[in-house]
């Protein structure tokens, strides 16, 4: 396990969607590793403030759920990530 991989799957980590296998993987990756910590507390922290965030009112709504999935797929594709079946 890398940074970098680690990074790409701190979602799915959070929701604990992941094979057994890689969760162990990850918790081991993040007790060794002060920066993923730190970037996964930070992941977490902006999860929460961007839930207490109001949408913007001149945005539509439909504008802003295909930002989101535009987001969702550049920065959390993934390739070869086993999910629970």
């Amino acid at each position: 396990m890398n940074c970098k991989i680690c990074s790409t799957l701190f979602q799915e980590f959070l929701e604990r969607s992941l094979c057994e296998e890689l969760i162990a993987e990850l918790d081991s990756h993040m007790q060794a590793c002060g920066k993923c910590r730190a970037s996964l507390r930070t992941y977490k922290l902006t999860i929460l403030l961007s839930q207490k965030v109001d949408p913007p009112c001149c945005v539509k709504p439909e504008a802003v759920d295909r930002l989101k999935k535009i987001l969702l797929q550049r920065f959390f594709a993934k390739e070869n990530v086993k999910l629970k079946a």
